[in-house]
């Protein structure tokens, strides 16, 4: 189509982002707990549900 003509920067241009929304950086920590299954259940309600 049109676009094939164009050089790669211009026709990918517009899949590049700004900054990432989904990649939230955050202070590094062990992950060490005693109940792994609740702590998953407690992280998914927090962050997903």
């Amino acid at each position: 189509g049109q676009a094939a003509g164009d050089d790669p920067g211009r026709r990918f241009r517009w899949l590049t982002a700004p900054r990432s929304t989904v990649v939230q950086p955050g202070p590094v920590h062990t992950g060490l707990t005693a109940d792994p299954v609740a702590e998953a259940e407690r992280l998914l309600e927090l962050l997903v549900r």
